[in-house]
């Protein structure tokens, strides 16, 4: 009886040592998960943590007001390929120191009734501008036409800059007669300094007996 007693002893004590190494490894899984579980947890939390070896990008800077219309409106407009504006200066007289020539596309005839409806047909005449060598008008110099017209001796002084009906610009007028009249270079004019010096040569010109074609345009410019 106690051999047999002995004998069951023996094989009881194996299984336990096998359960407690089967709850050991139990513990210790439990445990790693346990672990684990904080570990996520963990960089859930804070992703950003120095225990995280994969941190998400730092998010983009945004700014924190959005501009207005104001601030639009209060952005320079200029830049580099930007055209200049026009001199709107008006060279005087004494800045006209060069010599002048008509200016290519001079005479033009149109008729009067642009300038003058009032007009009609009663009315022949020339006009014009002297631009410096920046192509800006010239207020100030004398115009003078002179010659024949219908067997009549003409001489007559306009101004550029007294005739501001032709719009903005240094403009002259001279009106030659009442009504059209055909004449074949009969009449020369000259552009003159304020002294009454001339500052071109004389130029010979046309005219016509057309109410369409009473009105000469005649420019001068500068010579470099």
């Amino acid at each position: 009886m106690d051999e047999f007693d002995f004998k069951e002893e023996k094989t009881k004590k194996p299984r336990r040592f096998g359960a407690a190494l089967w709850n050991c490894g139990s513990l210790v899984f439990f445990l790693g998960a346990l672990a684990a579980a904080a570990f996520f947890i963990l960089l859930f939390l804070n992703p950003f943590s120095e225990f995280n070896p994969f941190p998400p990008a730092p998010a983009t800077e945004i700014p924190s007001s959005t501009p207005t219309l104001a601030d639009a409106t209060n952005t320079p407009t200029e830049t580099a390929t930007a055209t200049p504006e026009p001199s709107t200066a008006t060279p005087t007289v004494d800045e006209a120191g060069g010599f002048f020539q008509i200016q290519e596309g001079s005479p033009a005839a149109i008729d009067s009734t642009v300038f003058h409806p009032e007009l009609a047909c009663n009315f022949m005449g020339v006009a014009g501008q002297a631009f410096s060598l920046d192509a800006t008008p010239i207020t100030g110099l004398q115009v003078h036409v002179a010659g024949t017209l219908d067997d009549q001796p003409v001489d007559k002084i306009g101004l550029t800059g007294a005739a501001p009906q032709y719009g903005s610009g240094a403009y002259y007028e001279i009106q030659l007669a009442n009504q059209p009249i055909a004449s074949e270079n009969a009449l020369q004019i000259t552009l003159l300094n304020a002294s009454g010096a001339p500052i071109s040569d004389p130029f010979s010109f046309s005219t016509t007996a057309s109410c369409q074609e009473n009105l000469l345009l005649i420019n001068f410019s500068e010579m470099p």
